[in-house]
């Protein structure tokens, strides 16, 4: 007597769903890879546009001599 084995079926073009999956992970991991070498990139810009960046300069806060009324 045979075994009631279940059989997977395979489809036809499953070669080609699973080259074009492994493309799509490999054009993925490429993109965030380039993003985030985009965001260190912006990052770095940032912190060296606001070291070059000269302050302002801020004026010494004077005390009004306000004479009461005498």
């Amino acid at each position: 007597m045979a075994k009631n084995t279940p059989s997977k079926f395979v489809r036809p073009d499953a070669d080609a769903r699973q080259a074009e999956a492994a493309k799509t992970l490999r054009l993925r991991s490429l993109r965030l890879a380039k993003e985030a070498e985009d965001a260190e990139k912006a990052a770095a810009a940032k912190l060296e546009a606001a070291a070059a960046k000269p302050r302002p300069r801020v004026r010494a806060s004077q005390r009004a001599t306000a004479t009461g009324p005498t």
